[in-house]
């Protein structure tokens, strides 16, 4: 909730003084590597979409720290980076939103 809304209370206005247990969802977006084959960026994307969220967890996020309960897909693309096999200096690596339109270059 909101300063002004309902039910808010800032940190200042919890009594009691002493630590509370919060559990706090982090939704992190991660890169996974995925190798398709394609004829184009556009379908290698689509590729990598369906081998990652048509069949269900395609890789699994395992919580390894005292106090991390729970891991999972945010179910968000924050974008794209194609690279091309054989394509060492990455000339044609292209950078795409996550629409897969690509993105225009930034300076």
């Amino acid at each position: 909730m909101k300063p002004g809304m309902s039910g808010y209370q800032s940190d200042k206005e919890v009594t009691g003084g002493a630590n509370r247990r919060h559990f706090v969802h982090v939704y992190a977006v991660i890169r996974i590597k995925v190798e398709v084959d394609a004829d184009n960026h556009r379908t290698a994307m689509e590729a990598a979409d369906k081998l990652l969220f048509a069949g269900g967890l395609a890789v699994r996020l395992t919580p390894a720290a005292q106090g991390i309960l729970d891991a999972e897909y945010a179910a968000e693309v924050a974008g794209y980076l194609v690279d091309e096999d054989g394509d060492d200096t990455f000339i044609r690596s292209r950078a795409y939103g996550p629409d897969h339109d690509p993105e225009e270059n930034k300076q």
